[in-house]
């Protein structure tokens, strides 16, 4: 009852207004979807709906001082909506990008530690490495210790200058963005895990180079929990530091949203 009393103010204004909130809603669905933390799987609905609702409130009065027209039919309407939710997918992914690039990371690093045959639940539906699981619950948690949801708040805020209340992004240049923007995560996916594919490269020579040496000794069933023990060992002394590089990605990512970088 205390969300809906919050909206009464909105209500009295009267029905032009509703079409700002419904927009406005629409974008902030779209990146809640995406956003870390609160877009994950394991999350209840009412929760996303709730985040979600608490935001429109936020900026709903930040997009009527731009007073945008109306639409004048039903078909004006359903474009802006449409329009509004691509607006916001864009947004959210990203943002989400971040955390598709610890997960490959993870991933990457698995295979590097011969982990890579066990698969375990993670956060969402998929099942991942347990590598990319820890790695993908370490860096939620993280992001929402460091106040995620305010940084979405200021970005959605911003992307009105960007991305015009109704207005439909470009084709092209969104697409361009979208791969740039994939090209970047598995680079910084790359260079998350290049400790543990150093490992596995080590390795894999070790192990080369131990078979020429004595070729009846079966040496893949030493080195195996070698390079595991080994690769647990250094996802201990690295993942401070790779945790601490992902969130300057995300922060790189807010701040490309805002223009800032």
């Amino acid at each position: 009852m205390d969300l809906l009393d919050a909206f009464l103010p909105l209500v009295r204004l009267g029905v032009g207004p509703i079409f700002i909130v419904a927009g406005v809603f629409t974008r902030i669905s779209a990146l809640v979807f995406f956003l870390p933390g609160l877009g994950e799987a394991s999350v209840p609905a009412r929760v996303r709906l709730g985040a979600a609702f608490a935001i429109a409130l936020v900026l709903t009065p930040i997009v009527m001082e731009t007073s945008p027209a109306a639409p004048q039919s039903v078909s004006a309407f359903a474009s802006m909506i449409v329009a509004e939710a691509v607006s916001g997918a864009l947004i959210g992914f990203s943002i989400r990008i971040a955390i598709y690039a610890v997960q490959t990371a993870g991933s990457i690093a698995a295979q590097s530690l011969s982990l890579a045959q066990l698969f375990t639940g993670g956060i969402d539906s998929d099942m991942e490495p347990p590598v990319a699981t820890l790695l993908m619950i370490a860096a939620v948690a993280l992001a929402a210790a460091t106040g995620v949801h305010f940084k979405a708040v200021s970005a959605l805020a911003y992307s009105y200058q960007i991305l015009p209340f109704g207005g439909f992004p470009g084709a092209s240049d969104a697409g361009h963005w979208a791969a740039d923007r994939a090209a970047y995560a598995f680079s910084a996916a790359m260079s998350l895990a290049l400790p543990f594919v150093l490992l596995g490269f080590v390795y894999n020579l070790a192990i080369g180079a131990a078979n020429r040496a004595m070729p009846q000794l079966m040496v893949a069933f030493v080195g195996a929990p070698a390079v595991t023990l080994a690769g647990l060992i250094l996802l201990a002394l690295t993942a401070p530091l790779l945790l601490g590089a992902w969130m300057r990605m995300l922060d790189g990512a807010f701040s490309t949203l805002m223009g800032l970088s």
